[in-house]
Order: C-alpha cells, then sequence, then structure tokens
C-alpha cells in the first residue's frame, strides 16, 4: 500500500513537473512557408482575398479559425488577423510574379497559450504546428487553382425550345476580371431579396447577356429568378421584373469553373454557324442556367452550367434569273449569288 502510496506522489510531482515545463515554454513564435503555384498572381490573389472562399483552402475550420483582413493591397500583400481558438495571430501574405506565376510567402506570428504550448512539446515543436498547418493550406491554394479550374468540358447539346420565363432581375457592369467576384455577390443578393419579400420561385437562378463580346471590354448583365408571375417594382429600385417570350436557341453544357465560360460561348456559336443559324438577340436572350453551383458544390470541376444561344434559320432569297438583251449582255444588277434575309 505504500509503494502504491510513492508511485502516485511520484506520479503527481512527474505531472506537476510536466506542467511547469510547458508553461515555461517560449510564449511567442514566429513561422514562414512559401509555394509557387502555377497560376497567374492576379487570379491566386482573388481567390485568397475573398473571405467566402476561406472553407476551400484554410486547413482551419470556421469553427477552429476566423480571418479579419487589416489591410488588403490588391495583387501585392494581405495582412490579416487569424482567430484560432480564441489566440489572435498576425498574418502576412505576400505574392510576387514568377516565371511560373507566382510565389507566395506567408508569416505568421502571435503568443501561445498553454493548450498549443503542449501540442509544441507533444509534436516536436509550434514549426510543426504550426506551420503544417501553412502547408496544408498553401497546398490546398494550389489544388483549387491547379487542378479544379482547369478541369472542364463543353458539351453540345444541339437545338432546343426556351420557354417563357418571369423572372425578377438586378443589371450590372463589371469587367470580365471581376465577373465571378460581382455576380456571386448579386446572386447572394438576389436570393436575400426573395427571402425577404416571400416570393416563390419556380427554378434555378440565371443569368441573361443582350450580348455576348469576344473582347475584353465590361460586361453588362442581369442576375436573374425565375417567379411565377412578372413582378412589378418601385421606379428605382435595384430589383426589378422581367420577362421574354419562347425562343429558339442552340444549347450547350460547361462541366468546370465559369472562367471556361469564354470558350462554351465560341463553340456553341460555332455550332449554330456550322448549321445554318444566325443569332437572334431581337426574339431571345442569351442566357447561362446554374444547374450545379455553389453553395451546395464547392468544387468547381463539378459546378454545371448550361448555356443558351438565341438564333433564328438563316434564310435566302434567290434573286430573278439574269435576262439576256438583244445584243447577248446580261444585265450586269442580276446575280446568281443568294442574299441573306435582313435580321
Amino acid at each position: 500500500m505504500r509503494i502504491l502510496k510513492y508511485i502516485l506522489l511520484l506520479l503527481l510531482l512527474l505531472s506537476v513537473a510536466f506542467i511547469v515545463f510547458v508553461a515555461t515554454q517560449k510564449g511567442d513564435y514566429k513561422i514562414l512557408r512559401k509555394k509557387e503555384i502555377s497560376i497567374s498572381k492576379e487570379v491566386v490573389f482573388s481567390f485568397v482575398s475573398d473571405s467566402s472562399s476561406n472553407q476551400d483552402w484554410l486547413a482551419w475550420t470556421s469553427n477552429e479559425a476566423t480571418i479579419n483582413t487589416i489591410k488588403n493591397i490588391p495583387n501585392d500583400s494581405l495582412v490579416q488577423y487569424i482567430t484560432i481558438s480564441e489566440n489572435k495571430n498576425e498574418s502576412l501574405m505576400r505574392f510576387q510574379k514568377t516565371k511560373k506565376g507566382v510565389l507566395v510567402t506567408w508569416e505568421m506570428k502571435g503568443n501561445l497559450d498553454f493548450n498549443l504550448k503542449l501540442l509544441s512539446v507533444l509534436q516536436g515543436g509550434v514549426d510543426n504546428v504550426i506551420g503544417d498547418k501553412l502547408e496544408e493550406s498553401l497546398d490546398n491554394i494550389n489544388t483549387y487553382l491547379v487542378k479544379e479550374l482547369k478541369t472542364f468540358d463543353v458539351k453540345l447539346n444541339g437545338v432546343v425550345t426556351k420557354h417563357m420565363t418571369n423572372y425578377i432581375q438586378q443589371i450590372d457592369t463589371c469587367s470580365p476580371a471581376e465577373f465571378q467576384k460581382v455576380s456571386k455577390s448579386m446572386l447572394q443578393n438576389m436570393m436575400s431579396f426573395v427571402e425577404k419579400n416571400n416570393i416563390e420561385i419556380l427554378g434555378l437562378p440565371f443569368i441573361t447577356y443582350d450580348n455576348i463580346k469576344s473582347n475584353n471590354s465590361n460586361i453588362i448583365f442581369a442576375m436573374c429568378v425565375p417567379v411565377e408571375e412578372e413582378i412589378l417594382t418601385t421606379p428605382g429600385s435595384e430589383i426589378s421584373g422581367g420577362h421574354f417570350e419562347e425562343f429558339l436557341a442552340i444549347k450547350a453544357t460547361l462541366t468546370g469553373d465559369y472562367s471556361h465560360r469564354k470558350n462554351a460561348w465560341n463553340k456553341a456559336r460555332a455550332y449554330a454557324r456550322k448549321k445554318g443559324f444566325v443569332e437572334d438577340t431581337y426574339n431571345g436572350k442569351f442566357i447561362e442556367i446554374y444547374k450545379v453551383s455553389l453553395p451546395k458544390e464547392r468544387k468547381p470541376s463539378k459546378w454545371v452550367t448550361e448555356l443558351y444561344v438565341p438564333v433564328k434559320k438563316k434564310v435566302y432569297i434567290p434573286k430573278p434569273k439574269t435576262e439576256t438583251t438583244t445584243e447577248g449582255t446580261e444585265n450586269p444588277t442580276d446575280t446568281n449569288t443568294p442574299t441573306k434575309q435582313s435580321e
């Protein structure tokens, strides 16, 4: 019995000594990690600086860590506070252009509470505790942007009839580089409007364009939500009602990130020309429907977007046959070449 007491006392003393050892460990830390990513600096910075994308790359879950941005220098650096288990840490990320893409340098510093000191002792140092998380996060950025964004497929579905639709819309203009970020924000705004006003929607959100331009000029578009009846809103409201009648369209399906929209539109328009159609923006609209997207699916390689090019059949009207004069010459205004009907 006495031996057992000595053993328990020894264990107690060892425990106290271990706790004292952990508590007296160095309280501050500074960790640095780097990774080169084969994507443009602008794309990487836009992805990392978008708070809605944190769950796609940050190694800590949203319950474990929160991020507050203190300073944002576009395409250059981010200064943030990352709070991990109520412990605030200062984070600095720098983005440097390279031949392959961008070099991301991530520095984090802060103070360790007892729990983090304990983990550091058990795992061989704070570098293994926090440093591994930084490495995992950088690897996640690389995987998401290089693999997820580059994996895509475009399928041409042929000629379809797009049925009449009533909808509510929000119209905006932005550059091609800003389109994904702006349209995401508009969709969130639109869904909040629908929920706040108890509006019943009849399908998936979609975007309409009056025209699809091949250059890099600003995009004019409308974020839309289909509804049962056409809705009238007050003048000056950012949300308005809209409507289109049934029209003929060439349909294409893009599986992958929205950055491949241009490729999908070009294929659909080329298919229309090949099949003898001309675009018909008078009776229809260019439409994108998000069949599979955020927030249900986080991986861009699995997003599914349907695209519709409004068309009508190209009509040729031949001119009357030429008549020969008594001198054997032809009327110079006549021709056998067919002409396209006015659009």
